[in-house]
C-alpha cells in the first residue's frame, strides 16, 4: 500500500475485506471521516467512519463486500461535512478475507457479540415471582439487543442517569 495524501492504493482486493486507520484532524473541533473504496468497476462510498475530534487520535473500522475481486483499488478518506480541515491517516490497514475466513469471523462475532446467556423472571402484577410460569418468547426482529431489565434502584440513581446520557 503506497500513500498518496489522503489516499492509497491497494494492488489487490478479494471480495471480502476489513479496514482499519488512525485518523487525527485539525481546523475543525470534530468531523465525520468517511472511507471510501474505489475499483476498477465501482465506487464503494462508505466502508468505515469515525466521528474524529481535533488533535486526538481516532480509529477508523470497517468492512466491505465487493461485487467481484479487483485487480486496483484506491482508498479514500475524506470529511463528510464539507469542512475545511486536514486529515493525518497513520497506520491504515486494508485487510483481505476469503469467503471462509469472512464466514468464520461473521459467526465468531454472531456467537460472542451477539448472543447472551438471558435469565428471565417472571412475576405478578406486585412483583412477586411465579415459579414455574411458562411462557412463550417470540423473537419477532433480527435486530439486537433482544432486551434488558434495570432494576428502579439502579435507574433512580444520578451517575447511573448521567452515564447513560453521555
Amino acid at each position: 500500500m503506497t500513500s498518496s495524501g489522503s489516499s492509497f492504493i491497494q494492488d489487490w482486493l478479494t471480495l471480502f475485506g476489513a479496514i482499519t486507520a488512525w485518523i487525527k484532524i485539525q481546523g475543525a473541533n470534530s468531523a465525520l471521516i468517511r472511507a471510501s473504496l474505489k475499483t476498477e468497476n465501482r465506487t464503494y462510498n462508505c466502508i468505515g467512519t469515525v466521528l474524529a475530534k481535533n488533535g486526538c487520535w481516532s480509529f477508523l473500522k470497517g468492512g466491505f463486500v465487493l461485487d467481484s475481486p479487483s485487480n486496483l483499488a484506491l482508498l479514500l478518506f475524506q470529511n463528510s461535512d464539507d469542512k475545511d480541515i486536514d486529515i493525518t491517516i497513520d497506520s491504515s490497514s486494508l485487510q483481505p478475507f476469503t469467503d471462509q475466513e469472512w464466514r468464520f469471523n461473521q459467526q465468531f462475532m454472531i456467537n460472542t457479540q451477539r448472543k447472551r446467556a438471558v435469565t428471565i423472571h417472571v412475576s405478578d402484577q406486585q412483583g412477586n415471582r411465579l415459579q414455574g410460569a411458562v411462557i412463550t418468547i417470540n423473537q419477532v426482529s433480527k435486530d439486537f439487543p433482544f432486551g434488558s431489565a434495570i432494576a428502579h434502584t439502579i435507574l433512580g440513581k444520578l451517575p447511573y442517569q448521567n452515564w447513560f446520557v453521555e
